[in-house]
Formats: C-alpha cells, sequence, structure tokens
C-alpha cells in the first residue's frame, strides 16, 4: 500500500545526487588504508603527474631510499599532504587547483571535492592533518610568500573549507607538520632558512629561531611519535634536495643525518600518531664485572591508552638483570637473575615513558653485544608490534650495541705535555669501574695544572688494573722589557727575549701606526704617538706567551729661530733659516720688508737646511742692512703644526 508520508518518495532529481555520492562511498572504502608505524612519505611531481614513496634508510649504507608504492602515475600535481589518524589515509590538494584527494595505502589517489574557499590565484605546496584528525590545514604561496591557510573540515560530508590570511613575519614555506604531543604547527621557512611556528587558528606566524647557515630550500618536514622534526632538502642553496635532517626544537638548528636522491617539487608527511620506542645504553663501553643501564623509552602519541600489551627483551648470555623500574604493570616473565624479560598485560598512557632495566656484566664477557626489544599487542592499523631502535645511528629500527672490553688502562689518548698556565686531563679510557689516583681522587677523569707522575688503579667487581703515566709541563714565556721613550721621529727596534721551543712564530700588533712587519721577530718602529706594542709568540710545542710594551713618544716642538744673519759669503751665518731637533716641514716660510713687501717665500721647504734660508737678496740684488719681518708656519711630523713671526736683522 503506497505511503503517504512525504519522506518516502524519492525523485528522479534527488536519484541523480545520491548515486554519485554512492559510488564515491563504494570507491572510497575499497581504498586499502595505510598502517600507521611512524612511517614518512613523499610524494614526487617530476613533471606533471605525482607519485607517493615511503622514505626508508638503507641499512647497509645509511642513505636515504624511496620505496615506491604499487600504484603511481597520480595524473596530477598532488601537495599539501598530511596523515590522518582517525582513518590511516593520506588527504591532499592538486597544487595548482587546490581540489582534495584521498590517497590509500597503495599510494592510489580518489577525488573528493573541490574546496570552496581554494583560490585559483595561489598555488597549495604545504599541508599537514590536525592531530585530532578533523583538518587538512594546507598553506598557500602567492608572489613568492605564504599568503593564507586552506583549511578543510575532514569530518564534513561536503568537506567545507575555509581561507584564513597569514600574518606575522614573511615566510616561505613549502610544507608544515602538527607536533603529534603538543599539538605546534611547524613550518620551514626556504626564504629564510629558519624554522617558524604558525598558529591554525588566526594565520599568525612567529620565527622564534635564528636561520641555520646548512640548510636552503626543504620540499619535505616530517614528525615522530617523539615530536622530533626531520625535513627533506638542499643543504645551503644551489644544491639539489636530497639531504635529510634533523631540527632541534628548542634551537631551531639543523642537523644533516643523511642523504639520498634528488627530489625536486616534493612535499612531505609522517604517521607519528603510534607507538615508537628507543633503547638506548649506559655506557656504551665497560669492562665485565660491571653494571650497565638500558633506558627503554616509549613515545604514545596514538592518543589513547594502549591495553594488554607485551615487552620483551632478550640479553645477551653473559648479561643478568639485577634492577626493573616499569611504570606500566603487567606480569612479568623471567627478569631478576636472568638474561630474559618479558612483560605481559602492559597499559601505556599517552605520552613519552621509560622502563629501565639494570644489567650486571658476568666476568667471562667480552666483546661487541646486540639486542633488541619488541613490543606486541597493538592493534593492526598501528603495526601489530615495535620494534626498539638506536638512536645514536639514522638506520630504523636497529639494534643497540654495547662494547665490553678488557680491564685495561690506556693512556695513548691523552697529550703528556702541556702549556704552562693551561690544564690537562687523564683518562683512563675504562668505563664503569672504581677509580683510585695517586693523590685520592675517585673520580674517573683527573684534571692536572701541573707537571709530574700521576698513578691510578681501577677495579671492577672481579679485576684491577694500575698504571701511572708523567706528563710533562712546557714554557713559552717572552718578555720585551721595560718602557721605552723616543723623541718624535726617531726610530728604534723592538728585541724579545725568549724562553721556549724554537722555531717561534711572532704577531705583532699596536696601537699606533709605525711597525715595519706584524710577523717578524724584531721589527723597527717610527712611531709619531705614544702607544702600546703587543706580541704574542707561539712556540714549536704550540705554546703561547703574550708580552706588551708601551712606548712614549716625546715630542720636542722647539724652533730655533735666529735674530741675525751676515749674507757676506764667508761661510759663517750666511743664510736665514729656523732650526729644530729634527728637520720639520716648512708649510710657510716668507720675508717681508718693512713696508709689507714679500721679498723671499720658502714654503716647503724644511727646517735645519740652509738651502731652504734666505740669502739676503730679493730679485738677485743684495738688500740693505736692516729689520726684515717674517712669517714661519712649521708643520711637526705628528701633523701638529706652529706658527711663528718675528723680526730678523741683516748684517753687512
Amino acid at each position: 500500500m503506497p505511503s503517504n508520508q512525504p519522506g518516502n518518495h524519492i525523485t528522479m532529481k534527488q536519484l541523480a545526487l545520491v548515486i554519485p555520492l554512492l559510488c564515491l562511498a563504494l570507491a572510497l572504502q575499497a581504498q586499502p588504508p595505510f598502517v600507521c608505524r611512524g612511517n614518512f612519505y613523499l610524494v614526487i611531481t617530476p613533471q606533471s603527474s605525482s607519485s607517493l614513496y615511503e622514505v626508508t634508510i638503507d641499512a647497509t649504507t645509511g642513505n636515504v631510499v624511496f620505496q615506491d608504492l604499487p600504484a603511481s602515475g597520480m595524473g596530477f600535481t598532488l601537495n599539501g599532504i598530511g596523515y590522518r589518524s582517525v582513518d590511516n589515509y593520506i588527504y591532499g590538494v592538486d597544487h595548482l587547483s587546490g581540489w582534495l584527494y584521498r590517497i590509500d595505502g597503495n599510494g592510489a589517489a580518489t577525488f573528493l571535492a573541490i574546496p570552496t574557499a581554494a583560490n585559483p590565484a595561489y598555488t597549495y605546496p604545504a599541508g599537514d592533518v590536525s592531530p585530532d584528525g578533523k583538518y587538512l590545514v594546507v598553506m598557500s604561496v602567492a608572489n613568492n610568500h605564504n599568503s593564507a591557510l586552506l583549511k578543510i573540515d575532514l569530518e564534513s560530508p561536503t568537506f567545507a573549507s575555509q581561507s584564513i590570511s597569514v600574518s606575522g613575519v614573511n615566510t616561505l614555506c613549502y610544507d608544515i607538520s602538527f607536533d603529534p604531543l603538543d599539538g605546534t604547527l611547524y613550518g620551514w621557512d626556504s626564504g629564510g632558512s629558519r624554522l617558524v611556528v604558525i598558529d591554525p587558528a588566526t594565520g599568525y606566524i612567529t620565527a622564534p629561531f635564528p636561520s641555520t647557515p646548512n640548510t636552503g630550500t626543504l620540499g619535505s618536514f616530517f614528525v615522530d611519535a617523539f615530536g622530533n622534526l626531520y625535513g627533506y632538502g638542499q643543504q645551503g642553496f644551489g644544491g639539489s634536495q636530497n639531504t635529510l635532517f634533523q631540527f632541534d626544537k628548542a634551537t631551531g638548528q639543523a642537523t644533516i643525518l643523511t642523504t639520498g636522491p634528488a627530489a625536486g617539487r616534493t612535499d612531505g608527511c609522517s604517521c607519528p600518531y603510534t607507538l615508537e620506542m628507543i633503547k638506548r645504553v649506559n655506557p656504551l663501553e665497560t669492562v665485565p664485572c660491571t653494571e650497565l643501564t638500558y633506558d627503554f623509552e616509549i613515545a604514545n602519541s596514538s592518543g589513547r591508552t594502549q591495553e594488554g600489551l607485551a615487552f620483551e627483551d632478550q640479553f645477551p648470555e653473559d648479561f643478568r638483570i639485577t634492577a626493573i623500574n616499569n611504570p606500566f604493570g603487567g606480569t612479568v616473565t623471567g627478569g631478576l637473575g636472568t638474561n630474559s624479560l618479558r612483560i605481559e598485560g602492559l597499559s601505556i598512557p599517552p605520552g613519552i615513558h621509560i622502563i629501565r632495566v639494570k644489567v650486571e656484566v658476568l666476568p667471562n664477557a667480552l666483546g661487541t653485544y646486540k639486542n633488541q626489544a619488541s613490543l606486541s599487542g597493538l592493534p593492526q592499523e598501528l603495526g601489530g608490534t615495535v620494534l626498539s631502535d638506536n638512536p645514536l645511528t639514522v638506520v630504523q629500527e636497529d639494534s643497540t650495541v654495547v662494547r665490553i672490553n678488557p680491564l685495561e688502562i690506556d693512556f695513548s689518548e691523552v697529550h703528556t705535555a702541556f702549556c704552562s698556565g693551561q690544564q690537562v686531563v687523564i683518562d683512563p679510557s675504562v668505563h664503569g669501574v672504581n677509580y683510585l689516583w695517586s693523590d685520592g681522587s675517585t673520580e674517573p677523569l683527573l684534571t692536572v695544572a701541573e707537571g709530574g707522575t700521576y698513578a691510578v688503579t681501577v677495579s671492577s667487581g672481579c679485576d684491577t688494573d694500575i698504571e701511572s703515566i708523567t706528563i710533562t709541563e712546557q714554557e713559552t714565556e717572552v718578555e720585551l722589557g721595560p718602557d721605552l721613550e723616543l723623541y718624535l721621529g726617531d726610530s728604534l727596534q723592538l728585541f724579545p727575549d725568549i724562553i721556549g721551543l724554537p722555531p717561534y712564530s711572532y704577531h705583532w700588533a699596536s696601537e699606533v701606526e709605525g711597525l715595519s712587519c706584524t710577523s717578524c721577530a724584531e721589527p723597527f718602529t717610527r712611531p709619531y704617538q705614544s702607544g702600546m706594542y703587543y706580541l704574542d709568540v707561539r712556540g714549536a710545542n704550540g705554546c703561547t706567551a703574550l708580552d706588551s710594551v708601551f712606548i712614549r713618544v716625546v715630542k720636542d716642538l722647539n724652533v730655533y729661530i735666529p735674530n741675525a744673519f751676515s749674507p757676506n759669503d764667508d761661510g759663517r751665518n750666511d743664510r736665514f733659516f729656523p732650526n729644530s731637533r729634527k728637520p720639520q716641514f716648512l708649510h710657510t716660510f716668507k720675508i717681508f720688508s718693512r713696508w709689507g713687501e714679500l721679498l723671499f717665500d720658502g714654503d716647503g721647504g724644511w727646517t735645519n737646511d740652509s738651502r731652504s734660508g734666505w740669502d739676503g737678496t730679493f730679485e738677485g740684488k743684495p738688500m740693505n742692512p736692516g729689520v726684515y719681518a717674517y712669517l714661519i708656519v712649521v708643520e711637526f711630523l705628528d701633523g701638529e703644526r706652529m706658527v711663528f713671526s718675528g723680526d730678523v736683522h741683516l748684517v753687512r
């Protein structure tokens, strides 16, 4: 019987809308999801068709390898990708149009929607999915800088979107990543070679870190479950993007980890929303009958407590467990007094936590030992089992290594000679043992500031070794003597007195000009000003010494000007000229008659030089005896000038 309820009839128009949605739903259901195990993914677009790769590290070479997924060649330029923890798919947009796609575990892309807030004038190279899985946040570029955030609601049936203008510092980010632990959105500003922080709600960008000199353009950004940031891009500017970096979130500085294939036009994402485990050992080297501490650092960024897990580690036969600090509960199998440990029924909450295990190294242990822990019982979408990783290598999920050496003191790396006034550190190169030095110290290292013979006794629980070492204190001394004095215009030579091991290298420096050289042994100087002179000497033993001397320049500004002269060619007092202790420049030297007529112009001459003087003539004719006026300006070597004027008697 037909129903008269209005909601039970489907018109042809409604059917036309429902069928495509059903087809889309079926297509999405057919896409296999990824397994979230902390993987890094990279999309590369060599021409106009993108392909998705998993980024791995070759266990033999330690270099980056791109593992291609079964489906490749999407047929469009995919960018702005991010991993969504809610359904374990990667979401991204067409680099040019902003159209939204979902990528499955095979690397195949399915079209989802055309975000209404996408701007056709922008390109969209950077993106990531928020930790709660709600938004794909994509960063746009226009006019060579970031212009807006495109936020696409992945929970909306229509994938509703909004555009938020960016503000703050000017940036050029080609990728961004959310921290899975605190939700901070980081970006790499390729224009400023620096790490930046972005507020996804307001679009405000801050740059709390300085530039990193060894990085350039970075096309891909990754993050792991511990919140560690990584990037793939250039070393400096101008090269290819072939380097894997790790970033310090406290300082913003980048460390080069390894290199790999060139990867231009890329974008990256990762799945940190899982459990990862790092295994450390301290010390890295020790001797038999000592204790090792293993820290199993577990990061749970899955967003929920993981129940019913099993932790397991099989230590070497020559190790015995002495203590277990386990914050997760559960039932222990093996454990104390054995070399195996299994804990079942663990409950690991979100965050970063540590299982600490102490082991004793037995007397017969010797050589290099490797072992690896596992954490099993995880949901299949998180990979089921996690293996521990050695954080000291770039290789992923590799064994942690410890070296057990025989108890032998090794002083081969100790410098047995040191410079006076410095210190030397004596390291026996034995770890995890007890120390007793000849001066009573029980520290592993002994710092000494004077020469002598030093002995140390090292002991473990089953062995002892005693050795001594002689340290020689070497000297380099230099003495420039007492302060010196000289008259303006005089010169002198500096003679250093040196004690040490020749040959020497010299570095002279002075507050004033005048040194003939700065790297010779005994330079000359003719200073115009008083000042300090320094000599830094380095001997063949590498020891240095420094001394200084002050040279005072006495400026004798006295000028003697005769009050009479007799130009009668008797060889005595035939010319009128000024005298000084050292020849000085005559800036002005003029003779006038009593009526002011200029009779003689000797500008440009020198004091003490009779050739610069007046011979008592004017235009070649002898002048009559009488009184004549003079104006003299003397310019001394240091540039100072003095003016002299008066009368001179010409006597015949």
